[in-house]
């Protein structure tokens, strides 16, 4: 649907609302200072990711310079199957705390968080253990065992890391959490840049990002020192209802967290070392952009989580909006990708990693559907409907598998990605039909794909300037926003928010008038 540009008289008030001609009462009010603050929140930590990615990426560089194509290949495969063990044992346990804070009273607070650390230290540790068991049954060198190990103690620092982060997410206190994940992002790579210069081993690098959490985490301390203490609670009649409750909620969101990781440890098992780093080296770019849907949709998942039933049209509304901005946003990914991966490549890898080109720009293309899966997923967190979510989530990590051991012995690298993208597309169709059925006063905005589609078309003709990647990246965002705001396709909240932020004034200025 075409949004109109706001006015005074017509101003929206947010996501969680429809905009109303008349003057808004103390609730709308409020309620327009969330949403505003939500989205302000989540393009900060879009920003700060964006700043954190390139941080990642200089780490990244240091990496596979260093390192190797093959030895990087054997990074990527431990770090893959911890970060496999974390979306596992996570169990939706972040998204439930975030929920459940704003219900909770101080003393009731502080004992639920409690519980919810025990729960993650003791679900990783369990989990720990079996990775360093799969890698002794496959096969693994003992270098890979061990850091296996090495790389579950860092998990172990980042899930303290990430209970105590609920209270800032809970509360939109977003820019507080950017720095401290900002910090975590920079100090890793200096400690990389020293190891480097030391010219350490495979291990010393995998314990870096332990160190790095350790100074992430006592930053945390300080920021929510009035409204968390670290304690590790065993309440097992509460465990034992958490469980009940989150359940269907936890086996949804792990293994939807997974199947990209699981792409990596059967590249390691059934690729030569070669094809698994030049598919780590693609990996570890998409890896670390594939968090901006999750970060900016979780800064609305606080309104989105108000109650709602499945026939309110004011859900409806809202869940159109962010399916039009999560169109948006997704096309504008894996365009800027397309255009940008020689470069990005030939930055981290050098000569030696030109076969990535092709595999990222490819991984590229899971970014579009990426954003409207997450944002189906969230739609169905808002509703607490975990089964449509599970069944998706299932038959999606099956399909991977199948796809994956189908393309890779065929196409090696290339037919990892091809794996990725089209198991993700496929979970991005089920979700989006089956949220439309659950919620029938949604309306997918049908006009914001071709919009959008044509916006990028037309952004793509700078491949005919011969100008340099990052001018082309550029030129192509000019281009599809532009297109995009002379056709109003921009919601109009997103659009009234952006211009109170001092950098976009300029550039908004006349779509105000």
């Amino acid at each position: 649907m075409t949004q109109s540009r706001p006015t005074p008289a017509n101003r929206p008030i947010g996501f969680d609302s429809i905009p109303d001609p008349k003057e808004p009462n103390t609730e709308q009010r409020a309620s327009s200072s969330s949403g505003a603050t939500a989205i302000r929140g989540g393009a900060i930590r879009v920003g700060g990711y964006v700043t954190g990615i390139l941080v990642s990426l200089g780490a990244a560089t240091i990496l596979v310079r260093h390192l190797g194509i093959a030895t990087f290949g054997r990074y990527v495969t431990v770090t893959s199957l911890v970060a496999l063990v974390a979306g596992v044992t996570e169990a939706g346990i972040a998204v439930y705390g975030i929920r459940e804070f704003a219900a909770r009273d101080e003393s009731d607070r502080r004992y639920l968080m409690a519980n919810l650390l025990g729960m993650r230290m003791t679900l990783t540790l369990v989990g720990i253990v079996c990775a360093v068991g799969f890698g002794l049954i496959a096969g693994y060198p003992q270098i890979m065992v061990i850091g296996t190990v090495v790389a579950g103690v860092g998990l172990l620092v980042q899930v303290v890391g990430e209970v105590m982060s609920i209270s800032l997410q809970a509360q939109l206190l977003l820019g507080s959490l950017t720095i401290v994940e900002l910090c975590r992002r920079v100090a890793t790579l200096i400690l990389i840049g020293a190891l480097a210069l030391l010219d350490a081993t495979l291990l010393p690098f995998l314990a870096a990002s332990t160190v790095a959490g350790a100074v992430a985490v006592a930053l945390l301390m300080w920021m929510v020192r009035s409204s968390f203490t670290i304690k590790l609670r065993v309440d097992w009649q509460m465990w034992r209802d958490l469980f009940s409750e989150t359940l269907p909620f936890a086996l949804a969101v792990s293994i939807g967290a997974v199947y990209f990781y699981v792409t990596v440890i059967l590249m390691s098992l059934i690729a030569t070392a070669h094809q698994t780093g030049i598919f780590g080296t693609s990996f570890r770019v998409t890896q670390v952009a594939l968090a901006i849907p999750s970060i900016l949709l979780t800064a609305i998942f606080p309104l989105m989580s108000q109650e709602h039933s499945a026939q309110d049209s004011a859900l409806g509304a809202m869940l159109g909006k962010v399916f039009t901005v999560a169109v948006i946003g997704g096309i504008w990914m894996s365009l800027a990708l397309a255009l940008g991966a020689g470069f990005i490549i030939n930055i981290i890898a050098g000569s030696q990693g030109q076969e990535a080109v092709s595999v990222l720009r490819i991984q590229g293309l899971v970014f579009t559907v990426s954003f409207i899966s997450t944002a189906c997923v969230f739609g169905f967190l808002s509703l607490r409907q975990y089964r449509p979510m599970m069944i998706t989530s299932s038959s999606a990590l099956l399909l991977n598998i199948v796809l994956s051991l189908i393309f890779i012995p065929v196409l090696g690298a290339r037919g990892g990605a091809f794996a990725d993208v089209i198991t993700e597309t496929v979970e991005a169709i089920g979700l989006t039909i089956i949220l439309t059925r659950a919620v029938p006063r949604y309306r997918i905005p049908v006009s914001a794909l071709p919009v959008a589609a044509l916006a990028a078309a037309l952004a793509s003709s700078v491949l005919l300037v011969p100008v340099g990647s990052i001018a082309r990246v550029v030129g192509a965002s000019v281009i599809y926003f532009g297109i995009l705001l002379f056709t109003d396709a921009i919601p109009s909240d997103v659009l009234d928010v952006a211009q109170r932020l001092p950098v976009m004034r300029i550039l908004f200025r006349d779509s105000a008038k």
